[in-house]
């Protein structure tokens, strides 16, 4: 072979190898024709709804369960511990999860059985949820309806931002364990991405959740506090406030900025519930909003 031949070769080698490639872009872009969807994840499941694909939601998750309430729908159990045998079984068009759906094996079965499969990154922001709202608005060609969706979520930032006013607050979120007391939020948490939204400053110096006393509370004496439940929804204020009396003796207590949320919403990162709860709570934290 000489050298004239063995250009052109490899030109045509050259030539096809960037067709295959440009023609699986195109496949990949290509909206998703999804008649039977599994949605585990309640945030993508809350999205989903939202973009008015839920009759054709099949199964979900535990944490997605309140969401479709009524609907004959099967549950698959936890996020995380979900089965690869009980997925496939159901025979969907397309599986939308989230960085926390597990365990491996399961992940690794879906995709070697070359189910579309959507992992959503827990978002932080409101801009991380208004990515995931594109992702899957788009996948679903449902363009339109997620760009009205995003630009809601950002006029709710936008009434946020106005009530905060400049003020800058010392925030701590807390979760209500029941008999096992409060749980404080640290810096790489759900909580703390609440308490971003609101712009607010996270008083806690660590990471993850940590076991805190009463005591712990009065010493960092933080403007406001933020209480949730992950089960029943929001705590009640006065039932909160009898059960910890010590709460009433803060920064907080004093300038009634104790405020509760349901915390089963921000259990897959910040949904577009947990975005209309921060708004919310603003009206009650900024004296501005009062």
């Amino acid at each position: 072979m000489n050298q004239s031949e063995f250009s052109r070769r490899s030109i045509r080698k050259l030539f096809y190898g960037v067709l295959v490639l440009f023609s699986t872009q195109i496949a990949i872009a290509e909206p998703i024709h999804a008649e039977r969807i599994i949605s585990v994840d309640s945030n993508a499941t809350e999205i989903l709804l939202a973009l008015g694909v839920g009759s054709k939601i099949i199964a979900t998750d535990i944490t997605s369960e309140p969401l479709l309430k009524g609907e004959n729908i099967q549950i698959l159990g936890y996020h995380r511990t979900l089965s690869a045998e009980a997925l496939l079984s159901l025979q969907p068009d397309l599986i939308v999860g989230s960085d926390h759906t597990g365990p491996a094996a399961t992940v690794n079965a879906i995709q070697q059985a070359q189910i579309n499969f959507i992992q959503l990154d827990s978002p932080e922001s409101v801009a991380e949820l208004s990515r995931n709202i594109h992702r899957l608005a788009k996948s679903l060609n449902r363009e339109a309806t997620g760009q009205a969706l995003i630009d809601d979520i950002q006029q709710l930032e936008n009434a946020i931002v106005s009530k905060q006013n400049g003020s800058a607050l010392n925030m701590v979120f807390l979760l209500d364990l029941n008999d096992r007391g409060l749980s404080q939020a640290g810096r790489d948490t759900v909580g703390n991405a609440l308490i971003t939204l609101l712009h607010g400053e996270n008083v806690s110096n660590f990471n993850g959740f940590q076991t805190v006393s009463l005591e712990s509370i009065l010493a960092i004496n933080p403007d406001v506090i933020i209480v949730g439940k992950r089960i029943n929804g929001a705590p009640e204020k006065e039932q909160l406030l009898a059960r910890y009396t010590l709460l009433k003796n803060t920064a907080a207590g004093q300038a009634q900025r104790i405020v509760s949320v349901d915390a089963s919403k921000l259990i897959a990162g910040l949904s577009i519930t947990a975005v209309n709860q921060a708004n919310q709570l603003a009206e009650i934290i900024f004296p501005s909003a009062r």
